[in-house]
């Protein structure tokens, strides 16, 4: 692929990437991740062509044919700073990202990046042992991955904005990062303490603040590039007259002892299961319904109806199916799984915990009391094919146009930093996004111009 030229009159630069992770543009599939970053930066790049956009971390976009990059980024603003090889002695192994901006003289004006997983120290020959005086040892993926994002955060001292779509990692969990976040885009509001971290570069004393959390729709991510007829594949006739499960369940059981080092939550969705679910339907028309996902084989074991099956081999379940209970590992953090349930055309039921802002918006009757309201809704629903029909087409209604476009959340992330910083940011009209979370491979090549 042919190396793009910059636009040196280009209205903000900033940088962006996957903390923990390495960019992939071909060949996603959702059942391992990583596809989020792609229909995010695909989009909010085509919809600002006065910006221009810089991976500096590691990614794969020179692994592209000229007209797969076109046909991703129509606007030519997209450029990577990593990877170069500048081969000058003693250099650290990050320095050529600053060189990159050095050498093309670029003013970076923001870091814009999502959320993943960090070690304590990710940047190499740069904390020293208290107890032996030499460098401390690094983790080579968390050196890789993570390292060039915390380095040039720390030398640039950029404004740095985060976007986190997972309860594990709401903020950066790097003790070298001291640039730290200005503003976090996630899925629940409040404050979180990051951990502790060192003051500078010349200072290690530890220390930490809050860092302001704001909803930013970003669980939505997943809805832009989504077919505008995606309700006609949903048969309403065929759960009205289905005699399978009408509720069904698809969930991971959640291994990690500590969900987020951010807020110290320790939990498990089990709990929460076996109340609504397994004790509370055992003994009623619903006691078969099945809890989908990955667990651990001793849950497999001790409840049958927990099964080991992802959402994409479960279609006919899904298509006899009228409802599903939503319930989060961390209180008041939406996610995308009502808005996945929605698009197969089941009713999400929201758990009291999940949603108690009302952030999704969904209609009133689909948040729940407790576990008995949950039986006593879907028996008040299956008796009342009308009222049934009536919610559900409710539910499809809260999924609008500037979500499926991305309008939404580009316009509200960069008018929120706007306002931060103190420019005028001029609001888009959205884009046709090129992914789909939603289709068993995110990327189609095929797609693209012969």
């Amino acid at each position: 692929m042919r190396i793009r030229e910059i636009n040196k009159n280009a209205e903000k630069n900033i940088l962006i990437g996957k903390i923990g992770k390495s960019i992939k543009f071909k060949n996603l599939d959702i059942r391992t991740g990583g596809d989020a970053c792609m229909i995010l930066y695909s989009s909010i790049a085509r919809m600002n062509p006065e910006f221009n956009f810089f991976w500096i971390g590691p990614n794969q976009m020179n692994k592209l044919s000229d007209d797969e990059y076109d046909y991703i980024f129509p606007n030519g603003n997209v450029h990577s700073a990593y990877g170069s090889d500048y081969n000058v002695e003693n250099m650290h192994p990050f320095a050529p990202i600053l060189k990159y901006f050095e050498d093309n003289n670029i003013t970076i004006d923001f870091a814009l990046l999502m959320s993943g997983m960090c070690s304590g120290i990710n940047v190499p020959r740069f904390i020293k042992s208290e107890k032996t005086g030499e460098y401390v040892k690094i983790l080579n993926a968390f050196q890789n991955y993570c390292g060039p994002y915390i380095y040039t955060l720390n030398k640039t001292g950029v404004p740095f904005y985060l976007i986190s779509e997972d309860a594990r990692y709401i903020t950066t969990n790097a003790f070298d990062l001291y640039n730290r976040e200005r503003l976090i885009f996630t899925q629940t509001n409040g404050y979180f303490e990051p951990i502790e971290h060192i003051t500078s570069e010349t200072d290690w004393t530890k220390r930490t603040e809050q860092i302001k959390c704001i909803y930013g729709y970003v669980e939505r991510i997943f809805m832009m590039g989504l077919d505008k007829n995606w309700k006609e594949n949903i048969d309403i006739n065929r759960k009205l007259n289905s005699k399978g499960d009408h509720l069904i369940v698809i969930s991971n059981g959640c291994g990690q002892k500590n969900i987020n080092r951010a807020n110290g939550s320790k939990s498990s969705r089990l709990p929460g299961y076996k109340k609504y679910i397994i004790d509370n339907l055992k003994d009623t028309e619903f006691a078969n319904t099945k809890i989908y996902g990955v667990w651990d084989d001793k849950t497999y074991e001790k409840y049958p109806q927990i099964i080991d099956r992802p959402l994409v081999e479960l279609n006919d379940e899904v298509a006899d199916a009228r409802y599903s209970l939503v319930y989060s590992i961390m209180p008041g953090f939406v996610t995308v799984k009502a808005w996945e349930m929605i698009i197969k055309g089941l009713i999400p039921f929201i758990h009291p915990e999940y949603d108690k802002d009302r952030l999704l918006g969904l209609p009133e009757y689909c948040y729940l009391k407790d576990e008995k309201d949950l039986l006593n809704k879907m028996r008040e629903l299956d008796n009342d094919n009308d009222k049934y029909i009536k919610l559900l087409n409710d539910c499809f209604a809260c999924i609008e146009e500037d979500d499926l476009n991305g309008k939404r959340i580009n316009n509200f992330i960069f008018n929120e930093i706007a306002k931060d910083l103190g420019f005028t940011y001029k609001e888009k009209n959205g884009c046709e996004s090129i992914f789909d979370h939603f289709s068993k491979t995110v990327f189609n090549p095929n797609n693209v111009k012969k």
